[in-house]
């Protein structure tokens, strides 16, 4: 009689267990297709550089890019 009570709940708790603890899987979110970033060769920027910046307009373009690489340093580590 023990056994037999023994062997049922043994049964009951692996039923519960193997059916109670399933989950149902979260929805995952929607993937949005990737972003295509574009990489540009060093000779496309120099091209552009070249084109861009004269010697009229050197000196403002030096402290343009002097002053944007001291703001993303103050805002380091």
């Amino acid at each position: 009689m023990l056994r037999k009570l023994i062997a049922v709940v043994v049964i009951a708790v692996v039923a519960v267990a193997g059916f109670g603890c399933k989950k149902t899987p979260a929805k995952a979110p929607a993937k949005s297709a990737p972003q295509k970033t574009e990489v540009k060769s060093q000779a496309e920027y120099d091209a552009k550089a070249k084109k861009e910046i004269t010697s009229e307009n050197m000196r403002a373009e030096l402290d343009k890019i002097e002053k944007e690489i001291q703001q993303e340093s103050a805002g380091g580590f």
